[in-house]
Formats: C-alpha cells, structure tokens, sequence
C-alpha cells in the first residue's frame, strides 16, 4: 500500500479496485500508522498558504469548536474521536461544509455576473492585448478570444484561432485556455496555441511548463491527460481521430511568430499558402498538385508586402505567380 492511493481514498477518486484493495489494507493492524501519516500530511497541504481562504478557516475553526464540545460532553465521544483524530473528520467534512457555505452565499448575494470581454481580429490583422492580471496575448489573425474583464479565483479564458500567450505568473491562481474540447493549464509560462475549427489543435512551449488535457466526453467535464509540455515541445491533437503527436519545436521560432514573422520547416507549399491566406487576406490558388506538395523553408517578416514573399519563394521553388488584385494565381 502507498501514501498516493490512499490520498486518493480521501479524494473520493478511486475506482472500484482501488477502493477494494484500501478497505482490505485498513483492516490490517500495520494500517493505523500509514493510514495516520496520510491524514498528516493531508492536513498539512490543507494549511498551505495557496489554499488560505478565509471562509475555509472559518468554517475549519467551527468544525473543529463543535467536534471539541462532543468530546468534551460525551464519554461515548471520546472513545470513538480522541482528540488527535478531530482534525481527521474535519478533512473529510471540510470539503462539504466549504461547499454549503458558498452556496448559502451565493443565494443570499444572488447570481453573480461576470463581465466577458471579446478580442476578434479578421483576416490581414494580428493584436497584442493585456488581460487584467498582466498577462499578454499576442492573438493572430482570423482569431478570436474571450475573457473576463476581471479574473477571479482561476483565470480562465477561451480561444478560436491561433495566439501566443505570456502569463504573468500567479501560483495560486491557475491560468486556462479553452479551445473546444481542449484545455491548457499553466501557472506562468509563454507559449502558442493554433485551434483552427475544423484543423488539429497544436500546443507549443516557448517557456515554462504547460498542462494540456481533453474533455473525456459530451456528457461531463472529467479531463483526460493528452501531455505534459516543457520548451522546445509541442502536441498535436486531433480530434477526429483522438489521438495526440508530439514534437519537438524552435523556441525561437515561437518568439520570431509572436513578433510578427512566419517561418516555415519544411512545410508543402499547399499549407504555406493556407498561412498567407489567413495573414494577408488574399486569395491564393495552386494550378498543380505537383506545386502543392513542394517543400518550402523560410522565415518571412508580416511587414514585408505579399508580393514581396511570394517573388523570394518563386525563385526558390522555380514556380511562377500572377498577382491580381486580392488573388495570387501559383503555377509552373
């Protein structure tokens, strides 16, 4: 038996064999002082400062108060719940007792509304937008997020498209990005996120350590580890066909993107092409497969004209290109 599974037990997010294997476990003589240890330690990460709310320990001191009175009054009471074991029950009721006093004050306060603001950039515009704890959102084009004007407890917001993210750092408060079935959690790291609707959804690290998980299904919101991320990785998540790819990347590639530049690694012209549509608002068209699959590396500025691009990659890829008005036709 260890310590993690019977954390677990008093987490109540055991499955059923697990469950089985720490009842028998307590029955034995030898669990008293593991099982102690446990409850120990628990009580120890409870009194961490992170998690130092102020109705918390209200509600731990009346606990305790009202558990100290039984045993004070009752005999039966001291035999069942000596005075070592009465921050044990407070564990495990503390939870509940938290959860009654916040509902008692949200019926009294009523429904509390939360400001969301909305960041949209169309096609041919990119954005850098602060949020109200710090944090920078560098948000591409065809991109779009939503945000409360003011975090609470976690910080959470929600992506479609594509955006680098610095998050200044706050280790009691979370910070999430949802993107459809996606979540990314990090406390204060930089990073990019790409979740286009209907396109794989891609996650890499610049700085720091990132969370990435996913909604096991429709029906609730239990999550599912998809990677854990450090610089120089990223995942790949398709959702069509569940299953996730990770890679490594450029740290400095992240940085060159954030500052407004594209650079491609051997990427098929078809893809690039899907890029510049996006950033420059044009309509591009490829006249050959052949063309589509050709393979192109470089690394262009967004403040250099299309034009300018699409002359630097003709001459490497030996294509030719017709620029007429908002469409660029691409042939041999």
């Amino acid at each position: 038996m260890n310590k993690v599974l019977l954390k677990k037990y008093l987490n109540n997010t055991c499955s059923d064999q697990e469950l089985e294997q720490v009842k028998q476990f307590l029955q034995q003589p030898e669990s008293a002082a593991l099982f102690r240890e446990v409850l120990d330690e628990v009580w120890q990460e409870m009194e961490d400062p992170e998690l130092d709310l102020q109705a918390m320990a209200s509600y731990r001191q009346q606990l305790m108060q009202s558990f100290q009175n039984e045993n004070e009054s009752s005999q039966e009471t001291t035999r069942l719940w000596p005075k070592r074991w009465l921050k044990y029950a407070a564990i495990l009721l503390l939870p509940l007792m938290f959860g009654i006093y916040q509902f008692s004050k949200r019926s009294k306060e009523g429904p509390v509304k939360v400001a969301l603001l909305e960041a949209y950039n169309p096609k041919g515009q990119r954005s850098k937008v602060t949020l109200s704890d710090g944090t920078i959102v560098y948000l591409g084009s065809n991109s779009k997020i939503r945000y409360p004007k003011t975090f609470a407890n976690i910080r959470e917001m929600e992506l479609v498209g594509e955006a680098f993210f610095d998050v200044k750092r706050d280790t009691t408060r979370p910070f999430i990005i949802h993107t459809n079935k996606i979540q990314t959690k990090v406390l204060g790291t930089s990073f990019k996120i790409e979740a286009f609707q209907g396109s794989p959804i891609e996650v890499s690290v610049a700085t720091g350590k990132v969370r990435v998980d996913r909604q096991a299904n429709n029906s609730n919101k239990h999550l599912t580890s998809v990677a854990v991320l450090t610089p120089g990785r990223l995942v790949n998540w398709d959702e069509k066909s569940e299953k996730a790819t990770l890679n490594e990347v450029s740290t400095r590639e992240l940085e060159l993107w954030k500052d407004g530049n594209l650079t491609f690694n051997n990427q098929r012209l078809g893809d690039v092409v899907a890029v510049l549509e996006r950033c420059y608002n044009v309509n591009i068209k490829i006249l050959s497969n052949d063309l589509s699959n050709y393979r192109i590396n470089t690394t262009c500025s967004l403040n250099e004209s299309i034009d300018k691009i699409m002359s630097v990659m003709g001459k490497a890829g030996r294509f030719k290109y017709k620029l007429e008005r908002n469409q660029i036709i691409i042939s041999n």
